[in-house]
């Protein structure tokens, strides 16, 4: 369902807009305008960071601070009515909200201090470094650390991999706090390891990855973290992931 929304949005795009226009300058309601209606939307005060106006006419784009995120919605250049959804770019299928979003919300220096203090496990002796956001029975995160395998077996990159478990991923939790408890890394990850210990050790990792990586807006796995505290969500090719770590 969620494939076929985007194809009917991206459509919707291609017959209303189909040179990407530009608005001009000035032509946004003011944050103290933007910030009335979010309160009257939201039933709160909503922090309102910026308005500018978008890569599409008639619409402005307002960065707003939700429970610590950063989020962006949309709206006329008159404050009427409001957009909650994304824009793609119909040229290459780019989510350009999402890039936004996770450029708005990426990982300061402290941040990733405190990544590192999350991290389950490592493998790799390359040194292009990427923080790997994991679930034990996610297909997709399957399919992304085989092919992340053969780059850390040539020496490529360095992974730490953090554990993230979905709630309707059945065991994934358990899992994930076993590996760490019985100290089974990736071998332990590759093979669904499960044991009964669920040492409270492994049960805090597991539940303070997931507290910290929600609070930064990652809801989904896999997702992959980069030392400039950027982060992408969904598999990555292999040339891909090399481009983005710069080799």
């Amino acid at each position: 369902m969620r494939r076929i929304l985007k194809v009917v949005f991206i459509c919707g795009l291609i017959i209303l807009f189909p040179q990407p226009p530009v608005m001009a300058k000035g032509n946004c309601p003011g944050k103290d305008k933007v910030s009335v209606i979010m309160q009257r939307l939201f039933r709160r005060a909503v922090q309102v960071e910026s308005v500018k106006e978008s890569v599409i006419k008639g619409v402005c784009e307002a960065v707003l601070t939700l429970r610590g995120q950063k989020r962006i919605i949309y709206l006329d250049s008159k404050g009427k009515y409001v957009l909650n959804g994304q824009i793609y770019r119909v040229a290459d299928r780019t989510n350009i909200t999402r890039e936004t979003i996770q450029d708005l919300n990426k990982f300061t220096p402290s941040q990733m201090k405190i990544l590192d203090s999350l991290v389950a496990f490592e493998k790799g002796e390359g040194k292009k470094t990427v923080y790997f956001v994991t679930d034990p029975v996610c297909p997709f995160c399957k399919r992304a650390e085989s092919i992340m395998e053969p780059l850390m077996k040539e020496g490529k990159i360095h992974v730490k991999f953090l554990f993230f478990p979905l709630r309707f991923h059945r065991g994934a939790k358990e899992q994930s706090i076993s590996i760490i408890c019985d100290n089974k890394g990736f071998k332990g990850l590759k093979g669904q390891y499960m044991s009964k210990n669920q040492c409270e050790k492994g049960k805090k990792k597991v539940e303070d990855s997931i507290k910290f990586l929600m609070q930064k807006g990652i809801t989904a796995t896999p997702t992959y973290i980069f030392p400039d505290g950027s982060y992408h969500s969904g598999v990555m090719q292999g040339n891909a992931l090399l481009k983005r770590l710069g080799s």
